[in-house]
């Protein structure tokens, strides 16, 4: 049995079963694994009997299985370095490691907390849940959080598990993943042979529960659109080394120009960019390629496009801050109007340099200068004909607490990206379930545009209605759903996930008590 390896025989074994649970993730979904996983650790974890040692055993298990499953996760981190430039991989073998292993810790110590619970009944796979649940929401808000392949996005989005999204948001639905999968740990074991059947038979209950209304929220046919509204995605599948290459710009801006004007571009309302769509940090000041779009563009119809600025800085010769930024751009009038936002959340080792001055001395001082300055927060823009929009620039898609910020809620959410930089990986994917549960969560539409990443419409139900493969070069008008209801979370947030977690932790510690006393 796996809790009877001790060494570097459990951690060998720990680790390939947490890369093997990675599989539950975006594309595969192979929910089965992350099950088998979990059941695994908390084996390992339970020959632990709450003594000092021990409990560094229960770290270092928890450690280990989180560092496979983050390593094989999150591989794709090592692209931003190869789409920097071949001088910058050698930086892979020590960056994705150590980012790995900060994640790792997270379940480590979530497995310290689990076996100082000291709860040894077939529901201590309650304390287990609740332990790992409660980390993930701590790695999802610590320094500035990191909610990338959380257990929930085991679940296909869209599909009837998901839905519980819409009440307990990702981190109540991972703590019911991790009960649900988990369970049938505490089958085998000294309790009572009937009593230790309990828990994997509340598991399925909650998940029948589960697809059961799950599936009831979801509506038989397709969600209602606006009339009045067509959108025109611009997809491209431009390379990295493309775009930034020789003559990236013009190459980049007479492809989304030729799309934009298409065939029917007068009974487009809206025409979508992706983020950082032109190669260029002066695009909003470069006169020729205003007057290009001024003629693409009927008057009415606006341009919603990702723009890198750059920005003097007062009083400082030379000096500039870089912002990633959203422009609405309105060319009905005689002078062109821009509303703009600014990211406010910013990709590690993609748009800001942790550990910089670290990087910097081992000799890569140009990859660490090359950082954007982060905007000052959520701003709803208004979009004309299609109401008020909530602007999720790349991977602040990930974040649900990011929308619940937000100072109104809006008619619909825009997500726009660069996914070239993901490569070749499961990376594009993932980052596109992540941003159909914010639409589940919130009950509101989303469109999304991705350089070389999956473009289209998601319903309020998380569902896509228009999916535009990654490659799918071309423009595509698509109508845009109508919102719903604000959802229980929106109204809660995380509050039922603590109520929960709370009432499991205090459950066990009056157990434990009950059972002082006797």
């Amino acid at each position: 049995m796996i809790g009877a390896l001790s060494g570097w025989r459990a951690a060998l074994l720990l680790c390939i079963a947490g890369a093997v649970s990675a599989l539950a993730m975006a594309p595969y979904h192979f929910w089965p694994l992350l099950s088998v996983g979990l059941i695994l650790l908390m084996w390992s974890v339970d020959r632990a009997h709450g003594t000092g040692k021990n409990l560094k055993a229960a770290f270092f298990r928890g450690f280990m299985f989180g560092f496979g499953y983050f390593l094989a996760g999150t591989f794709w981190l090592s692209f931003a370095f190869i789409t920097r430039g071949p001088e910058y991989v050698p930086l892979i073998p020590l960056v994705l490691p150590l980012f790995s292993g900060f994640l790792a810790l997270y379940w480590g110590g979530a497995m310290v907390l689990y076996k100082a619970l000291g709860h040894r009944s077939e529901w201590r796979i309650l304390g287990f849940a609740a332990s790992i649940a409660l980390f993930e929401w701590i790695r999802a808000h610590l320094f500035s959080g990191l909610p990338w392949n959380m257990p929930a996005y085991a679940w296909p989005a869209g599909g009837a598990v998901s839905q519980a999204a819409s009440w307990f948001g990702v981190y109540g639905l991972s703590l019911l993943t991790i009960l649900i999968l988990a369970s049938p740990a505490v089958a085998v074991g000294r309790c009572s042979p009937v009593t230790r059947l309990f828990p994997p038979l509340a598991g399925m209950i909650i998940l029948t529960i589960l697809i059961a209304t799950g599936s009831a929220r979801i509506p038989s046919g397709p969600s209602p659109v606006r009339d009045d509204v067509t959108m025109r995605i611009v997809q491209l599948a431009l390379t990295q080394e493309e775009k930034w290459g020789p003559g990236g710009f013009y190459l980049a801006r007479e492809r989304y120009l030729d799309l934009t004007g298409q065939p029917g571009i007068e009974d487009v309302s809206h025409v979508l960019w992706a983020e950082g769509a032109l190669p260029s940090y002066s695009v909003l000041r470069h006169a020729e390629t205003l007057n290009l779009i001024d003629e693409a563009l009927p008057p009415e119809t606006l341009l919603l496009a990702g723009v890198n600025r750059a920005v003097a800085v007062p009083e400082q010769d030379d000096e500039f801050v870089f912002y990633n930024s959203l422009t609405v751009m309105n060319f009905d009038g005689l002078t062109p109007r821009f509303s703009q936002y600014d990211k406010a959340l910013l990709v590690p080792f993609g748009e800001f340099i942790p550990f910089a001055a670290l990087i910097d001395a081992a000799g890569f001082s140009d990859f660490a200068r090359q950082q954007f300055t982060a905007g000052s927060g959520q701003q709803v823009m208004d979009t004309g004909s299609a109401g008020t929009m909530l602007p999720l620039i790349c991977y602040e898609a990930i974040f649900p607490n990011y929308l619940q910020g937000a100072p109104e809620r809006p008619d619909w959410l825009f997500n726009l990206s660069n996914d070239a930089w993901f490569g070749e990986t499961s990376g594009p994917a993932q980052h596109l379930i992540q941003s159909r549960y914010r639409s589940i969560e919130t009950g509101l539409p989303m469109v999304r545009t991705a350089v070389r990443g999956i473009s289209g419409v998601i319903d309020p139900f998380g569902r896509m209605p228009v999916s535009i493969d990654r490659l799918d070069e071309g423009a595509h008008d698509v109508s845009l759903p109508l919102s719903i209801n604000a959802t229980p979370y929106v109204r809660w947030g995380d509050l039922p996930f603590w109520m929960i977690c709370l009432g499991i932790f205090a459950g066990i510690f009056g157990m434990r008590r009950f059972g002082e006393h006797e």
